[in-house]
């Protein structure tokens, strides 16, 4: 069976309640976008409904990989937020959407939750929130995932990831009181594997899904960098798959 074939036999439309995923992290360079690719394709592998926003605009990594399922959009403002949160709240059916973040203070995000009305959906039961808090291997990124936890509190749930494409270590996270104040809330945590170089670099000159690649649908790709995305793509679903119940 292949990475991307569906292991559920029908399209899931129906979810216990709309959620929101964030993709978030401290700065550019822990591999936010990454993470969110990967989550789009261990939702697409599962044949699980859902859109995808990039809120690094126009040019951003997860529109550009995901061209089919993504569009642009600016959270400073309402006009620009609209099309997430109409999405998820209004129509036929549960919705499940997808939002790369990229770099944001806790704040912001909450502004926009809270002027949104998002947080009071999530306070009534109408609204999931999953934060996906990616780290990096610095005190500012344990520094930031603290501000973010403060700003929306236990309302939401948060899937905290070690990502060793970037890292080798977290010990800083690892020893911080803020793990243990989100793990008491019930946070998940869990580790993505590092991608090979090389082919990280195949990936994006082939401007294709992770999933698409492994398939040899990125041009003249060899047996080997196919064989080696789609080992790695695996492990990741297996991490994912425990977080799988905010996930989706």
């Amino acid at each position: 069976m292949s990475t991307a074939t569906a292991a559920v036999s029908e399209k899931k439309t129906a979810y216990e309640k709309p959620r929101l995923i964030l993709t978030h992290g401290e700065k550019g360079g822990v591999g936010k976008t990454t993470v969110a690719r990967v989550i789009a394709d261990f939702l697409n592998a599962r044949d699980v409904s859902f859109r995808a926003f990039d809120a690094e605009g126009a040019t951003g990594q997860l529109l550009r990989f995901h061209p089919d399922e993504s569009m642009a959009v600016e959270v400073a403002h309402a006009a620009g937020i609209a099309p997430v949160l109409d999405y998820v709240m209004e129509g036929a059916g549960k919705r499940l959407a997808l939002v790369d973040l990229g770099a944001r203070s806790g704040e912001d995000v909450r502004e926009w939750l809270y002027k949104g009305g998002a947080l009071e959906e999530v306070e009534a039961s109408r609204l999931g929130i999953t934060v996906v808090y990616v780290l990096g291997g610095a005190v500012d990124s344990v520094g930031h995932l603290k501000e973010c936890f403060a700003a929306l509190g236990r309302g939401v749930n948060y899937v905290i990831v070690r990502n060793f494409g970037v890292a080798g270590k977290f010990d800083v996270y690892d020893n911080s009181n803020v793990r243990r104040e989100l793990l008491e809330a019930g946070a998940r945590e869990l580790s993505l594997p590092a991608l090979d170089g090389t082919v990280y670099q195949s990936v994006d000159r082939a401007s294709v899904s992770f999933s698409a690649f492994a398939e040899g649908q990125g041009g003249n790709v060899g047996f080997t960098e196919r064989r080696y995305c789609r080992t790695w793509l695996r492990e990741c679903f297996a991490a994912l798959e425990e977080a799988a119940a905010v996930l989706h």
